[in-house]
């Protein structure tokens, strides 16, 4: 998971925006940081901004996990799973940049210790909804490619893509672009943002069942309105791996800001 050598350039077209560059000039020095680290500050931040994140990301997800339960209790047939996950990846492909583009600004504000409401966030979600969608279109449609091909170049294309999010709301970037960047900003990060994955992905698969456990035991908790709530609950402990690729970004980006410098003339659209 390395990078092709590229010669030098005068201005590298893809470097950090000066009015981003400039934020993080004002701030410590970044220090590279482990997993757990950045799980733990990931954790901190999400728990201590609990309210606010969850009614970012309640905003999508409360009303998808009544359509999609309504769906799964009341339309589907329980032969009918791959219809019903195929309407949450349409939920989450239309409307997901709205809430992942409010929570990347609420990040980057607390990092910098500005204070961000929620009307603030949500508004920076819609505004930038359309090049987040079109770049996850497109980074996803390479993506599943690269899946059809090999499994091994699907992985190499998600981890290169890992922050793609961050580069579109914060630095403006249109799909091609973000993609560029993303690539950059994870060269010699890789293996740590493929690691953290899998050790978000594998407890998070065994709270997914647990949280569930109860329901097989007492039947008579099997409604949908439970259905709804327990998925509300998932939905906000997923954010924590949301957190931690904003954390490599912020990572990346300051360690580039300190060695570099701002490629002149960037402006950031948050």
């Amino acid at each position: 998971m390395t990078s092709n050598d590229r010669p030098p350039s005068a201005v590298n077209p893809y470097a950090t925006p000066a009015s981003v560059a400039s934020e993080l000039s004002q701030l410590p020095a970044t220090h590279h940081t482990n997993l757990i680290a950045k799980f733990g500050e990931a954790s901190r931040l999400l728990f201590n901004n609990l309210v606010l994140f969850s009614a970012i990301i309640l905003t999508v997800w409360l009303p998808g996990n009544l359509l999609i339960n309504y769906l799964a209790y009341y339309v589907y047939s329980e032969d009918e799973v791959v219809d019903l996950m195929r309407s949450t990846m349409w939920i989450e492909g239309i409307f997901g940049p709205i809430y992942i583009g409010a929570m990347v600004h609420v990040l980057w504000k607390l990092k910098t210790g500005e204070y961000v409401s929620y009307s603030e966030a949500i508004g920076v979600g819609f505004r930038n909804w359309g090049r987040l969608f079109a770049a996850r279109l497109v980074a996803g449609l390479i993506v599943t490619l690269g899946f059809i091909v090999f499994v091994i170049p699907g992985i190499v294309l998600q981890v290169r893509y890992a922050l793609l999010d961050s580069a579109v709301v914060l630095e403006g970037a249109g799909a091609h672009r973000a993609a560029v960047r993303s690539t950059e900003l994870t060269v010699g990060r890789r293996w740590q943002i493929f690691f953290a994955a899998i050790l978000f992905f594998v407890p998070y698969l065994f709270l997914s069942f647990a949280i569930y456990f109860p329901v097989d035991l007492y039947p008579q908790l099997d409604t949908m309105a439970t259905s709804v709530v327990m998925d509300c609950i998932l939905d906000i402990v997923y954010a924590i791996i949301q957190i931690v690729m904003f954390l490599f970004y912020w990572e990346a980006v300051a360690n580039e800001t300190s060695s570099t410098g701002p490629a002149p003339g960037g402006t950031s659209m948050v």
